[in-house]
This record gives C-alpha cells, sequence and structure tokens, in this order.
C-alpha cells in the first residue's frame, strides 16, 4: 500500500491529477472534489451520491490519520479497491478498477467448483498409499458411511478386507497403471460392494515403487443391476426349454432328461439328478452329465425339512445345490444339482435362479408322472392289465442305464406258471384266463409305484423291483407261491397241478445293460427249479458272487 500511495503522490503532486493516468479524487475539509484524474468520473459520481462505504473510508483516513483500504463491490456495475491518504484537512481516494480481475478469479473459482463437483461424481474416492501400501491421502472427508480421516496411516488393505481376503490382484499392490472392474470388498460392518479401481503407480529413478495414487467408485448398484438383468435373461431361457419340454416330449423319460440337461447347461453343471419321491423311497428318473458320483438320497432328502425353496447342501467332496418339489402338500421329488464349488460355489442368484423355475419343475414332475401313467395304460396286455412284453422291455433297459450313474441294483424276476396247459385242457380256456388275471393281480399287488409288473408271453410274467436286493425280492415274490393254492380254488381245479416257478437275477449296475440278457439269467435259474421239483424260487449267481462251500 505504501508504494501504491507514493506512486500517486508523485503523479499527482504540484500539477494536480489531471495528467494521473489512473483513477483518483482529491477531497477538501468542506467534503468537496477539489481535484480528480481523467479517469475518475464513475468514482467522482460516488462520492457526490454519498456511496457509504466511500464516505466511511475517507472519515476513517482523515480520523487515524494513517492510509485506509476498503473494497467496493458491484456499484454501478464496477468493483473498486479504495485506499484513502489523509492530506491536512482534506484526503486523496485513489482507487483502482478490479472489475475484470475479479471476474476472472470468480470464474476460475466457479470452474474449480465446477471440477470438483465432477471430480466428486466421477469417483467416491481419491487417494494415496505409500510404500508400504499406508494411506497417506484421502479426499473427500467422507465416503461409504466413513470419516475417511480415521483412515489415514492405516494400511489400505486391511480396511478393505478385514478379515484378510484380499484378492490375487490387489489394486493397492499394482506395480503398473491399471483398472480393476468389480474388485468384491467389504468394510467393517457392512455387506459386501463391488468397487472400480483406477491406480498409477509413483516411481523413482531406480524403478522403485515409492506410492500409489488412484481413485475408486462404487459400482455395487450397476453389477447388481446387471446381474439381475442377466439372472432374469437366464430363467426366462430356462422356462422356456422347460416348457417347450413340457409340450414336446413324448415320455416321462425324455422330458426329464431335458428338463435336467437345461439345468445343466445353464447353471454350468456337470451333474444334475431328478429324483422321484415315492412313498416306499426315492428313486432317480434322470440323471445328466459328466461326472459320476453315487449320493446318499435320504440323506439329502431330509437336509430338506427346514428349508423353504433351493438350498446348498453338504456333499462329501462337494456342495451341491437342490430344491424340493410338491404339489398341494404332496412331494413329487427333487432336483439336485453339482458341479466344482472349490473353484465356482453356488451364489445367492443361483438359488434365487433354481426358486424362480420351481413352479415350471413341479409342472415336470406332474407331468412325466401323468406320461409314465398314461404310457403304461396304453401298453398293457390285453388280458392281465400288466405292460406288454415290449413297454417292459423298453423300462427295464432304462433303469439299467441309470443304475450305471446311482450305483443301485435291481432285480428283474421271472415267473412261470407249472402246468398251466392241464388248466386249459381240462377247464377250458376261460379258466385259463381267470388263472392268468388273478396272478397278474397279486403281482400288481405286490410291487411299488417305481416297480414295474408284465406279461412276457403265454403263461411266463416279468417283475422289475427297483433298488431291491435278490435276497428280498426272492422273500417277497414267494407270496405269490403261497396264493397259488386260491388261484386252482377259484377255477375250480383244486386236484389240478398248478403252481408257478419263479428265477431271480439282480443286475449289476454299469455291467447289465440289455433286458435280454437279463431275462435269460433269470430264466435259467427257473429252469433248475422246474429240473428240482418246481414250486419255488431260485436267484441267480452272478460271477463276481462268492460261494461259501459247507464243510
Amino acid at each position: 500500500m505504501a508504494k501504491f500511495v507514493a506512486s500517486w503522490k508523485k503523479q499527482g503532486g504540484s500539477n494536480g491529477l489531471a495528467s494521473a493516468e489512473g483513477c483518483a479524487i482529491r477531497i477538501n475539509a468542506n467534503g468537496k472534489i477539489c481535484d480528480q484524474s481523467a479517469h475518475a468520473g464513475a468514482l467522482a459520481e460516488l462520492w457526490r451520491e454519498n456511496e457509504p462505504t466511500l464516505h466511511s473510508l475517507a472519515t476513517k483516513a482523515l480520523a487515524s490519520r494513517v492510509p485506509c483500504d476498503a473494497r467496493l463491490e458491484g456499484v454501478a456495475g464496477t468493483n473498486f479497491w479504495l485506499v484513502a491518504v489523509p492530506e491536512g484537512d482534506g484526503c486523496l481516494i485513489v482507487g483502482r478498477d478490479t472489475t475484470l480481475p475479479d471476474k476472472v478469479t470468480e470464474a476460475l473459482m466457479k470452474s474449480r467448483a465446477l471440477l470438483k463437483e465432477l471430480l466428486d461424481s466421477a469417483v467416491d474416492v481419491a487417494f494415496e498409499v505409500d510404500a508400504d501400501q499406508n494411506i497417506r491421502f484421502i479426499t473427500p472427508v467422507e465416503a461409504f458411511g466413513f470419516k475417511t480421516e480415521m483412515w489415514l496411516g492405516r494400511a489400505a488393505s486391511q480396511l478393505f478386507w478385514p478379515k484378510g481376503d484380499a484378492p490375487v490382484r490387489n489394486p493397492f499392490a499394482s506395480k503398473v497403471a491399471a483398472h480393476f472392474d468389480a474388485v468384491p470388498v467389504q468394510l467393517e460392518g457392512q455387506e459386501r460392494r463391488w468397487l472400480h479401481f483406477s491406480v498409477h503407480p509413483q516411481l523413482d529413478k531406480t524403478g522403485n515403487r515409492v506410492s500409489l495414487r488412484g481413485t475408486c467408485r462404487d459400482m455395487t448398484a450397476r453389477l447388481l443391476a446387471e446381474r439381475k438383468a442377466k439372472q432374469d435373461s437366464l430363467r426366462f431361457t430356462l422356462l422356456q426349454r422347460i416348457t417347450s419340454s413340457l409340450n414336446s416330449s413324448e415320455t416321462a423319460q425324455e422330458l426329464m432328461d431335458n428338463a435336467s440337461e437345461a439345468l445343466q447347461e445353464m447353471l454350468r453343471a456337470d451333474m444334475v439328478w431328478a429324483v422321484v419321491k415315492y412313498h416306499e423311497g426315492l428313486v432317480p428318473i434322470s440323471i445328466m452329465g459328466s461326472r459320476h458320483e453315487i449320493l446318499d438320497l435320504d440323506t439329502i432328502w431330509h437336509s430338506f425339512d427346514d428349508k423353504n425353496g433351493a438350498g446348498v447342501i453338504a456333499g462329501d467332496n462337494r456342495a451341491h445345490l437342490g430344491i424340493r418339489l410338491d404339489l398341494n402338500g404332496q412331494a413329487l421329488g427333487m432336483v439336485i444339482i453339482s458341479r466344482d464349488t472349490e473353484v465356482s460355489p453356488w451364489s445367492d442368484q443361483e438359488k434365487q435362479l433354481l426358486d424362480g423355475v420351481a413352479g415350471v419343475l413341479t409342472a415336470a414332475f406332474s407331468k412325466a408322472e401323468l406320461i409314465d401313467r398314461l404310457y403304461r395304460l396304453s401298453s398293457k396286455d390285453d388280458l392281465t392289465g400288466l405292460l406288454n412284453r415290449r413297454a417292459l422291455a423298453e423300462t427295464v433297459e432304462a433303469r439299467l442305464k441309470h443304475q450305471c450313474r446311482t450305483d443301485l441294483s435291481g432285480c428283474l424276476v421271472f415267473i412261470d406258471l407249472d402246468h398251466f396247459k392241464e388248466v386249459n385242457d381240462t377247464l377250458g380256456h376261460q379258466a385259463g384266463d381267470t388263472a392268468l388275471k388273478m396272478v397278474a393281480e397279486v403281482m400288481q399287488n405286490m410291487i411299488r409305484p417305481c416297480d414295474y409288473a408284465g406279461r412276457y408271453g403265454g403263461d411266463e410274467f416279468v417283475l422289475w423291483l427297483e433298488d431291491m436286493r435278490a435276497e428280498k425280492a426272492a422273500d417277497k415274490v414267494r407270496s405269490l407261491l403261497d396264493f397259488m393254492p386260491k388261484v386252482k380254488a377259484a377255477i375250480g381245479g383244486e386236484d389240478l397241478q398248478l403252481g408257478a416257478s419263479i428265477g431271480v437275477c439282480q443286475s449289476r449296475p454299469g455291467v447289465d445293460l440289455s433286458f435280454v440278457e437279463l431275462a435269460d439269467k433269470a430264466d435259467a435259474v427257473l429252469y433248475e427249479v422246474k429240473g428240482s421239483g418246481r414250486g419255488d424260487v431260485a436267484i441267480a449267481r452272478n460271477e463276481t458272487d462268492v460261494v461259501v462251500e459247507e464243510a
């Protein structure tokens, strides 16, 4: 200010202010302008209009007898910086027009504010960490619900991954400039969120990293929205595929295989089991995929007792995703989906996806049951109502293929009525038909929903008993032998020799795949019964069976 005043005193010396280049007025003891510079018109006018700031400044300078300054803004569209210098009973007032510099400064401030606002909207946090990844600078003062000043000096990785589960590609450890998209973090006491990091290491002359600067922004909402859109698309596609199978599949097996295949592809699984729940137990109706694993179906089924909807079930080597299906309070079955969960654990989104298709899966199970019932009805032997030979062979071979995956054995039971020709010859074919129908009725009452009974031809019958050992099957079918006297009584042939010889052959999972070969084995052992007196049950021994000889 002193240099400024000295300059104006020099310019306005004895010749007055008229030749001065700037803006100045001289006020006398009466408060009148007694001199002014060529460019002081606006300032002089303000004085004459008794502008408060201007008069207050002159009064202050005269009272204090020292130069004083003040700012005069927005008066007549002009900004001034004013200095009042006491001169005897009057004073010299010098003004500098700061309108243009002030506007430039204001524009710069606005620009800086806009830039900061833009940066704040583009990123949530800007940071710098030192060589040990400790935070030494962070802005803004609040982010993600925390006061960020509390983070200064702390290890960045411990803040963003307090459980010690920092990713292998840790942004804070980067040695090159890089972008990291959708990095999962879990700040203390918060739900998981996903951040986008952009980092730039600072290197010394030797190439060693001395610090790392970067920014991060929260992309959780966008990521979850994208996941939901993808999930909705997957669900829609899965619903379409299973619905298409509902409309086009001709057999229960084809329907469930198509539904299982769709689940396998959409959920990137290596194994899918579709399991039907009968009163007597659980039976896999479809098994798809490349993995061979024997599942404990009963344990898995009971694990659903306390679960609603889809859930993750612990297995021996991996976790399975599964869902139980019910209709009107009746259990239909369950679907079990498996993959390597050490590499790719089941996500909440995948559970929701399986929940989202539960309705169409229930419809698939229901229709498969209906198709199976219709198939049995359409494949009936005209006389007995049992499956005919063709349908029986197709069904048994389908079960044998499944045993390759389940490691469960079934039993094929071959039944031949002894001396049946004698019934036809003695009592006539009508009595023979009655006997055949009575035997068929006993067989039908003997089996479970997962078993099959069929007429092989003439007086020969076949049973398929699912998931049953030979000894239990033999005990089960002995009731037929006990029933034969009632058949004779019903047709009026108590004196006849009508009876039954039975052969049982237990299947070997993965080995026995042909109905004909299995039937031949059961038939062969049946003829051993006939050769040793008839009216009994014999079990075919496989090559791997151990025979214990009595001493």
